[in-house]
């Protein structure tokens, strides 16, 4: 019998928990997912949208970096 590690979900977090971490409604991400701006994981039993906290950090920054240039 061979062991299958679960995939651990810890580093990702739910659409409205990743949309409180950038400040914006849960609708804004499903239109950035749609736009293809933002890539999120669909959780294979509850179909959840779950999004990587490190891909929401670096994406956190470029949006700062962006609205510091325009707000020049």
């Amino acid at each position: 019998m061979s062991f299958k590690p679960q995939k651990r979900y810890s580093e990702y977090l739910r659409i409205r928990e990743a949309a409180v971490f950038l400040g914006v409604s849960s609708e804004v991400l499903r239109l950035w997912e749609k736009s293809k701006k933002l890539e999120c994981l669909r959780h294979p039993k509850t179909k959840y949208r779950l999004y990587k906290i490190s891909v929401l950090q670096k994406f956190r920054e470029l949006r700062k970096r962006k609205y510091n240039k325009t707000k020049k």
